[in-house]
């Protein structure tokens, strides 16, 4: 039984000839990908401090005051 030899094809159409490539994405694709994939990170931690700050910043506090 012959193993296939399988073509993996990045999305901007380039053809990935590395076996070890576990995207399926070319060097550049997977540059905006992780851009993107932070960009999103760090708007999703902006929300989340935004919206749980106040709160975690008053805990902080209580628990400063209890060591004293």
């Amino acid at each position: 039984m012959m193993k296939k030899n399988k073509v993996k094809e990045c999305p901007c159409g380039r053809i990935i000839t590395d076996p070890k490539n576990k995207t399926g994405l070319c060097p550049r694709c997977q540059k905006k990908a992780n851009a993107a994939g932070a960009g999103v990170g760090i708007l999703a931690f902006g929300v989340g401090v935004k919206k749980y700050g106040g709160k975690i910043l008053e805990g902080a506090i209580d628990i400063a005051r209890k060591i004293k």
